[in-house]
Formats: C-alpha cells, structure tokens, sequence
C-alpha cells in the first residue's frame, strides 16, 4: 500500500497550482478529471477568459509557470477606463501610478491549465493517478483510505478537494451549500470592433446594466460581459430572434470603438451568475479548494484570482505546519485556514451591493450615487489609488512573495 501525505482530487487550476508549490516538501498524488490538450490561439470562442492580475501573475511565476510562450498568447492591459453612456463622465485607471507597467494580463484559462499539468508531469514529487473515478475515502484518525478503480489502495495525511463547482468530495462529505442571489443576469460573447480596443478594460454604465469588455490578443476583438437587470435581459430571453437585437444593442453601448458586430456568428449566452460558498470548508483530513470551496465573485474574469490568492493561502499554510512538526490533516491545526478564507468571502460579499450601483436600473437614486462615486474617483487621489490597489490585487499581495528567496 502507497503513502502520500497529499491527495488531490483536482478539475481546473486551483489543485495543479497547490501541487506545483509543494513539490518540494510533500509527496503528492493528483486524480485529475479534466482532458487537457492545447488550446490554440485561435480559438477565440472559448469565454473562459480571465484577467490575472499582479499578485496571481507574481503567485505563477512563483510556481515557475509564467513563461514567454504564455505571455505571447495573452493581451498585456495597460488601461481601465469606467465610462457613463451618453455623458462625458469618464475615469481612467493607469498602472503608471503605481509603477508597474501593467494592470495584469487578459489570457484564456485553457493556457495556463496546460502550463500546470506540463510542469507538474516534470516534479518528481507528484504522481498522477489514472483513474476515472474515485471509489471511497474513508477518512480515520491519522489518515485517509483511498480506494480508486476498485483495486488500488493507498493512504494520505490531507485530501484537497478542488474538483469544481459541482464538487463529488463535498457531496460525498454531506457539507452542505449556501447560495447568493445577485438579482442579475449575465450575457456573455466575443465582438469585432472597428477601432482597436488599446488594451483597454473597458466597464460602460448604461440605463439597461453594466457592459464589460476584456480585450483579447487580437486588437479588434473583446470579450463581452454584459451584467443586465431582469427586465433588460427579458428583452433577448423572449425573442424569436435575440442575436439581431443583441448585436443591434451591442452597436449603440460601444460606438467608443466604432462599429462593431459579434465575431463570426459567435453565439451569445444569458446566464445568472452563480454565487455559492460550502457551508464548510474543512474537515478532519480534508480541505476544500477554490470553487469547490466557494464562488462568490458575479465577475467571471476575477474568479482566477481569487483560486490563486487561496492556493497561495493554503500552500504557505501547509508549508509552515510541515516546518513546525505538525499534523497537516488535523481539524485542530486545519480550522484557522478556514476562518482566513471564511473572512476573505465576507469581504467580498459586502463589495457586491456596490456593483449594483452601476447597474442603472432606472433608479435615481443610483444615478446620483453614480455621480458621486466619479466625482470621488477623480478628485480624491488616495481613492483611486484605493481602486487600483484592488484591481492588481496588491492589497492581498504575500508578503513571502516580495521575498529574494522564499524561505518558509
């Protein structure tokens, strides 16, 4: 029977990310239920797109992730510029004020999960299981019994959960999940625009919802996440023909850009944005990882982020209980982590009712909010240094991540 001191039941990044980072002092074993093959640059339908930021970017070349090739294949953002439809109210966000070159990097998923399966496959302290489905996890005392493919048993000090949104180690484990209605729906689609996009984030306030655009490596082409009020998204819900409205709107909000149209017949989707966090997030000899610990940020692109703050979290966590001699699975050493991480989504669920300040919604009180909140951002210097600092993610920065050598 094999020992590890880690098992990871792992589909995205959060997993891959926490095994790169403790190669070096644990033996590891992953049980990944994702294909992963090469995403090529043209695939330009693929929504999973996300803005990393400086701290996740400075977590990935920690991990030893962030190379050339990856950065070729992303759109550096060099901008953010919040705009008022229809007014001259306009603010703009450059990382000139703090000095670094760039806001972050917009880059599909796909690339920097093939990037972390390649350098896991190189660590000699990380086994993959071949197995297509786990049969039990029984968890005792001083470890885990894990049973895959009905014939292969081996044992763990610490399960990671982080097999996703629909997580089978936390139903398994009877935790049970709250949910966040954020009173909104999503549409999401790719756009070509006449006028190059600059490498500008882009958020345009408008009487029907919040319209996002995250430029992509090609100059003419954006993203779209347009956050739309139930009674604006009921226009493309119950239409017999919504990509012609869709695209006839789309036209209107962004004339910034000149003319634009949705990218080779893409098509458009109208989702409600998901919200929901495990009731808890630990147990004896188990922890749950990124969303199938939580997800609790209405704006998909972040989402990124906030799995790689909390492997960062989690693998100086783990690292330092390892240093001191202790048990990395006991609930009694595990439930600190798990209050730092309770704390982190309240944090960002109080931030949520602000959003719905720049959701119009033809209310005016917002309206007046509105004014005052770009009034504030660009009068008030230290505020909009404020804003900056939690778009790069500087705020939440590690402080072993500043370090010449990371000593732990």
């Amino acid at each position: 029977m094999e020992n590890f001191d880690i098992l990871i039941i792992n589909q995205g990044i959060s997993g891959l990310a926490l095994a790169c980072g403790l190669n070096d002092c644990f033996r590891i074993a992953i049980i990944e239920h994702r294909n992963h093959s090469n995403i090529p640059e043209t695939d330009q339908q693929n929504i999973k797109t996300s803005l990393v930021n400086i701290t996740s970017l400075k977590i990935l070349q920690y991990l030893k992730i962030w190379n050339q090739d990856i950065a070729s294949f992303s759109s550096l953002l060099s901008k953010l510029e919040i705009l008022k439809k229809n007014n001259i109210k306009k603010t703009v966000f450059n990382s000139g004020y703090l000095g670094y070159p760039e806001l972050g990097y917009i880059i599909d998923d796909c690339l920097i999960y093939q990037a972390l399966i390649n350098r896991a496959r190189q660590l000699r302290n990380i086994i993959f299981i071949d197995s297509s489905s786990l049969n039990t996890i029984n968890y005792h005392e001083d470890f885990a019994l894990i049973t895959v493919n009905n014939n292969y048993i081996f044992k763990a000090k610490l399960v990671i959960g982080a097999d996703g949104i629909n997580s089978l180690i936390r139903k398994n484990t009877s935790i049970s999940l709250l949910f966040k209605d954020t009173k909104y729906y999503g549409l999401t689609t790719i756009i070509y625009t006449e006028k190059s996009h600059k490498n500008t984030l882009r958020f345009i306030i408008h009487n029907d919802g919040l319209l996002i655009l995250l430029p992509l490596k090609n100059t003419h082409l954006s993203v779209v996440l347009w956050l739309l009020p139930p009674h604006a998204a009921k226009k493309y819900l119950y239409v017999s023909n919504p990509d012609q409205y869709v695209n006839y709107d789309l036209i209107a909000i962004c004339n910034i850009l000149g003319h634009c149209i949705i990218y080779n017949n893409t098509k458009h989707k109208i989702f409600i944005p998901r919200m929901q966090y495990a009731h808890n997030f630990i147990k004896h000899r188990l922890i749950l990882l990124g969303k199938s610990a939580y997800l609790a940020c209405p704006l998909f692109f972040q989402n990124i982020n906030l799995e790689l703050m909390d492997t960062a979290v989690l693998l100086n966590y783990l690292k330092t209980l390892k240093k001191n001699n202790k048990d990395i699975g006991h609930y009694n050493y595990l439930k600190y982590y798990e209050r730092s991480i309770k704390y982190r989504i309240t944090k960002n669920l109080i931030n949520i009712p602000y959003l719905h300040m720049l959701l119009h919604d033809k209310n005016h009180f917002l309206e007046y909010a509105q004014y005052f909140i770009f009034y504030l951002i660009n009068t008030v210097p230290n505020f909009k240094i404020r804003i900056l600092h939690h778009i790069m993610g500087l705020n939440n920065l590690p402080k072993w991540l500043l370090q010449d050598h990371y000593d732990f």
